[in-house]
């Protein structure tokens, strides 16, 4: 990949990991979008989201290390 491509999907990556636990966080503690996901359906949807989160954050680490090595 390019480096100008390489810093892009890191911030991208890093956006995008912000935004998902902030989701996570405000779906778990307020009663945000409470009228269609209410119960165990709300639990395993903030934990989608966190490990989605998880995953993406994995994912910027590894990008991060093949640019570091490639320099």
């Amino acid at each position: 990949m390019q480096p100008g491509l390489n810093i892009v999907s890191l911030w991208f990556g890093v956006i995008m990991v912000t935004l998902v636990v902030s989701g996570a966080v405000a779906i778990a503690f307020t009663d945000f979008m409470s009228d269609r996901l209410y119960g165990t359906k709300r639990v395993v949807f903030v934990f989608i989201l966190l490990g989605y989160a998880v995953y993406r954050s994995f994912r910027i680490y590894q990008v991060y290390q093949q640019n570091k090595n490639e320099r």
